[in-house]
Parts: structure tokens; sequence; C-alpha cells
């Protein structure tokens, strides 16, 4: 009778083991997940928080984006810098002859690292994202007007049990150096 307690028990907790999420959130076949794709916006919108745009006002501007930016994060970081140059009252062209200012983005660093760790019953991952940039605001002459250093982390955590998966979190360091929840990563543009 104990011996068939504990073949039902080890059936019942391999169906559960088995059971749980092995969805790989980072990663994927030529695509990037919505995961790291968050974490490296969340990073960068922190990073341009304070940053000061003001130069753009009533000028045409070129964005350009150099360094290390990859076709999977360039996309994200060419619109965040163009929608800060229309916000601040610029106005955007795609032709450099057409340009009163030129706004520069050295890309020194984008992107995602993944991690976890763990044993049988808690293990965890996570995505972290840094973005380090440097603005550079020049006329056209190619004196330099603004120049600024732009660095912003995110990481996203989540962790599994033997029983099943938290939600997973996302979260952002300040500018004070703490880390910080981010209920909702979508207001993060």
């Amino acid at each position: 009778m104990i011996r068939r307690s504990v073949v039902i028990l080890a059936v019942f907790l391999t169906t559960i083991v088995s059971a749980c999420s092995t969805t790989q959130k980072t990663a994927g076949q030529g695509m990037t997940s919505v995961v790291a794709q968050n974490v490296v916006r969340i990073a960068t919108v922190e990073g341009l928080k304070g940053v000061d745009f003001s130069s753009v006002s009533g000028k045409a501007v070129l964005v350009s984006l150099t360094g290390f930016a990859d076709d999977r994060n360039r996309g994200i970081l060419e619109l965040l810098f163009n929608s800060r140059v229309e916000a601040a009252g610029g106005r955007l062209v795609s032709d450099a002859s057409a340009a009163q200012l030129r706004l520069e983005v050295a890309v020194l660093s984008a992107g995602n690292d993944q991690g976890g760790g763990g044993g049988f019953i808690v293990s965890s991952e996570r995505t972290e994202s840094l973005v380090d940039l440097q603005m550079t605001v020049r006329d056209k002459s190619g004196a330099v007007q603004y120049r600024r250093g732009i660095k912003g982390e995110a990481k996203y955590e989540q962790t599994s049990f033997m029983v099943g998966t938290d939600k997973g979190r996302y979260k952002v360091k300040t500018a004070s150096g703490q880390w910080e929840d981010v209920p909702d990563p979508s207001v993060y543009r």
C-alpha cells in the first residue's frame, strides 16, 4: 500500500514538473522576444530622462545612429530619439544638406544578457539590458552645440517554483542607483 502511494505521488509530481512552462522568453529563431525588447526600451527611456533637447527646437534635424547598434535595437533607438526631437519642436529631415543640426547618437553598448540559476525546487531567469550612448548635437559647420552621455539599465526577473512560475517583474535602475519595479513597461516611450 505504501509503495503504491509513493508511485502515485511520484507520477503526480512528475506531471506537475513537466507541465511547468518551458518557453524561453528571451531568445527565438530570427526574432527578439518582447522581454528583450522591453528591457532595452525601458533602459533607454530611463537614460533619456533629464536630457535637454531644447537646442533642436524650430530646427531641421538629421538624427544618425552609429556604433554598436544591431538591427534588433536600431529601430527602437531611432524611434526614441526621433520622438524626442519632434517633442522638443524639431523637424526631422533625412537629407544632410537640408539639416540645420545633426543629432549623432553613438551607441557604445545596447543589448541584453540572459542568465539564470537555481535548483530543483526554485530557479530564476533574468534578462538584463545596459544602454550606454553618447549624444552629440552639431551645427552645419560641425561645431558641437551639446554633448551628453546617456546610460540606462533595466532587467526582467522571473522565478519558477516546483509547482509554478511567478508572472515576472521588470525593474529599472534609477538615477539614484536603486532598482525599482516597473508595473507597466508600455509607459516607457
